[in-house]
């Protein structure tokens, strides 16, 4: 019987592990990704009022700190969740197996779903973060005729960077993997499923962490998933249509 037990912990060890790897995964995806991701959306709202309120907000968040502290916050933050979210997803969509075709419930359609977004997400993320974070800020590589870096100042991404981006004709050098309508096109569907990720990620958070686990709550949870989706959506059309086609 105690050779048996010795043969039966690994086991359940192992199912205690990816319980709490699930929680965690789940956890990183409202804080502090799901928390940036609002407050991202929140700031970039500054380029409907005018390009210079963009720029401004551009400087004013990446001269909070000092430039070494502020990496290492982004890096602790921000990158190292993102990066374990994104892997540990990719695990999971992997392993996973959905049944939205023999069983057409709301709940397996929710859980194809956001193994769909999660893919179109990361997608749009490699691409956002490849072109405007290390093509610009870190390269220098600008997308638009840029009239340089002011003496002392940093070399940050601008509106104007970013309208050609998305191939707003009047600022873009010229089409390219990097710029240009596919780029638009790529935001469009990125965005709006890296939102629907997040907001849809919310039922799962609450029931696994205990937050709604009766039919009543999670009916709630649901709503205010489905509200804050239509309001970051919004928000986030708004800002691409800004600043693609003005």
């Amino acid at each position: 019987m105690a050779h048996a037990a010795a043969l039966a912990r690994p086991a359940s060890e192992k199912v205690d592990r990816s319980f709490l790897w699930r929680r965690l995964h789940s956890l990183s995806g409202v804080l502090p990704i799901g928390g940036f991701l609002c407050y991202h959306i929140f700031e970039n709202m500054a380029a409907l009022r005018s390009p210079a309120a963009y720029d401004e907000m551009v400087n004013h968040v990446n001269t909070m700190l000092p430039r070494m502290y502020f990496f290492g916050v982004e890096l602790a933050l921000l990158i190292g969740p993102i990066l374990f979210h994104a892997l540990y997803g990719l695990y999971i969509a992997q392993t996973g197996h959905p049944n939205a075709n023999r069983y057409p419930y709301g709940t397996n359609w929710s859980y194809w779903a956001q193994r769909v977004s999660g893919y179109v997400a990361l997608l749009y993320l490699l691409v956002h973060v490849g072109v405007l974070r290390v093509g610009v800020t870190m390269l220098g590589r600008h997308l638009w005729e840029s009239p340089g870096v002011k003496e002392g100042g940093l070399d940050l991404v601008t509106y104007n960077d970013v309208a050609a981006h998305l191939g707003n004709a009047t600022l873009m050098k010229q089409v390219s993997a990097g710029a240009g309508p596919h780029i638009f096109a790529l935001y469009l569907f990125g965005t709006l499923f890296t939102i629907y990720h997040f907001t849809n990620g919310l039922n799962g958070f609450a029931w696994t962490w205990g937050i709604a686990a009766g039919r009543v709550a999670q009916r709630r949870v649901r709503a205010v998933a489905w509200v804050l989706f239509a309001a970051l959506s919004a928000a986030t059309l708004n800002i691409l249509f800004q600043m693609r086609f003005a």
